[in-house]
């Protein structure tokens, strides 16, 4: 990401892994230009189909409502705001997962195995340590969002809080 301009990056038909890759190799500034921006659309109906979420949980997880939802889609306008703030929380939560099985050469991944089904699967369990509640009903605020990362990341140390 370094050198080259966001603008360049958003161009029209950005796949979800490069986009994740920007979010992942962005510096400080870059990031607040993208939440600025929005995720685009397209971005979100690929959590529909590469995560295999449902379009409930993709509204849940961005706290709108459907007719929200529907016309952000249709329009094809950018999630910004807290919507799409919360998104991006879901995108690092891959890039995580992704980096705690690099650190952990030695597990066994199962073949086939994809950290975006396996995180919109997660996020939507009921989790012991945020109080028996799913992290998808906590990612819409700043201090949901880093609670979810902290228990994540204690799940790799063996910490789990």
């Amino acid at each position: 990401m370094k050198g080259k301009p966001i603008k360049a990056a958003m161009a029209p038909r950005t796949s979800v892994y490069s986009y994740r890759q920007m979010l992942r190799q962005a510096t400080p500034m870059e990031r607040v230009k993208l939440e600025r921006r929005g995720v685009p659309a397209e971005i979100i109906k690929v959590l529909l189909t590469e995560f295999g979420m449902t379009t409930g949980a993709v509204q849940k997880l961005a706290g709108i409502p459907k007719s929200t939802y529907t016309k952000k889609i249709r329009e094809k306008a950018p999630f910004a705001g807290t919507p799409g703030q919360s998104v991006i929380g879901l995108l690092d939560l891959v890039n995580m997962v992704e980096d705690m099985l690099k650190d952990m050469p030695d597990m066994a991944v199962p073949p086939g195995f994809s950290a975006e089904k396996w995180v919109a699967e997660w996020v939507e369990r009921p989790q012991p340590a945020l109080g028996g509640v799913a992290p998808i009903d906590i990612m819409d605020t700043p201090t949901g969002r880093a609670s979810v990362m902290k228990l994540l990341g204690s799940l790799q140390s063996g910490a789990y809080q």
